[in-house]
């Protein structure tokens, strides 16, 4: 089945991540940055914003590597250095959520040397189920509802619902399509899919939709010729912002069927939907997905999760992304990697920059990764 047709919107918005805002700036409309999956996107959406998350660049990053520490990640340095140097001039606000000490640090920074840019920050509870957890964030819903109440004039229940209906809608859109990529792998390739959902964050979601409807029809009608000698496997870290990896991924003869990255499908789990108002409702949806590192809910264990994942997606194996100096990554990626061993999963761990393209020698550890799953799938 030939899909050039249908990826042709998701690859030009994937090719020029902020072009699409631009146009839309340019033609009135107000956009707003996030930094984070834990934004309360459908708030911004509702006030009348494009909201658009924030990814970074590839190249270096001299006027953030003044103001940060060595230590901080690459992903900070490069959003740092990109808002320095003043390359989206676009944008009329941007929201950070408070995930890491880093990125508390880069709001200061940004707060402090791009004036022309209104920061605004969405506290997100550490834990995040529990009756407690639910009221502060509703609380810090209902304040940054009224910040944006006072540049934008009344954000009606009306309005945010039906900013909810969208999200919620793409959500369980963007959750069929995963589940029809995991079934039939052969039809749309990782790299593509990467497309597809980076081009969620870019794009006004409610057009983004309608796109992934297309999609979706098209997979349901064919039929799947994909390589069953092909290892299956399984995506896991925290950000991956640049295609590469995944496309390195297939060159090296593996088929990616999933992931659990915060750009990927950690950002479309559907969340606890019950609730008597649209900022209750929400809180729900962002308190009750699935938590990234860098949140907790208890009861729940990251190893146990990730092979619950790999094995739902029948993986081969799991490949790793851990960006350099991400500590939430880092200290799941211990109880990860000790659950997939005890459960006979093979692994791959790699060390990764987000303002950078993928190395030669990660091929060459892919590769080698690939032949061995290989060798096991085929045996």
């Amino acid at each position: 089945m030939d899909m050039t047709a249908l990826m042709n919107p998701f690859e030009k918005v994937a090719s020029d991540y902020y072009g699409y805002a631009r146009e839309a700036a340019a033609g009135g409309r107000k956009v707003a940055g996030f930094m984070c999956s834990y934004a309360p996107q459908e708030l911004l959406h509702a006030a009348g914003y494009l909201p658009i998350r924030i990814l970074g660049r590839e190249g270096d990053t001299h006027r953030a590597d003044e103001l940060l520490q060595a230590f901080s990640c690459s992903f900070a340095r490069s959003v740092l250095d990109s808002a320095l140097e003043g390359e989206w001039p676009f944008l009329d606000l941007i929201m950070f959520s408070h995930t890491c000490d880093t990125m508390q640090n880069v709001a200061d920074l940004w707060r402090a040397h791009t004036p022309d840019t209104e920061v605004l920050i969405a506290s997100v509870p550490t834990r995040t189920d529990g009756d407690a957890p639910l009221r502060y964030y509703m609380a810090e819903l209902e304040r940054l509802k009224a910040k944006l109440e006072a540049k934008t004039g009344p954000i009606t229940d009306e309005r945010l619902a039906a900013s909810l209906q969208v999200y919620n809608d793409h959500r369980a859109a963007m959750n069929e399509l995963y589940a029809l990529r995991t079934a039939k792998p052969g039809l749309l390739s990782g790299a593509r899919m990467m497309q597809i959902y980076v081009s969620a964050f870019l794009m006004d979601r409610a057009e983004h939709l309608a796109l992934v409807r297309e999609v979706i029809a098209a997979l349901n009608a064919a039929e799947d010729a994909g390589d069953a000698s092909l290892p299956r496997v399984f995506v896991a870290g925290g950000m991956c912002r640049h295609v590469g990896f995944i496309e390195l991924m297939e060159a090296a003869g593996c088929v990616v069927v999933g992931d659990d990255l915060c750009v990927g499908s950690r950002s479309f789990a559907p969340g606890d939907g019950s609730a008597s108002t649209p900022i209750e409702a929400l809180a729900r949806a962002y308190l009750g997905r699935i938590p990234c590192p860098a949140f907790h809910r208890d009861g729940r264990q990251p190893g146990d999760a990730l092979v619950e994942m790999a094995q739902r997606d029948k993986a081969d194996g799991v490949i790793f992304l851990l960006t350099n100096f991400c500590d939430p990554v880092a200290f799941d990626y211990v109880p990860q990697k000790d659950a997939l061993e005890a459960a006979g999963i093979p692994a791959l761990s790699l060390s990764v920059e987000q303002h950078r393209e993928p190395p030669e020698q990660l091929r060459t550890r892919v590769a080698a990764f690939a032949e061995m799953l290989r060798e096991g799938v085929n045996a």
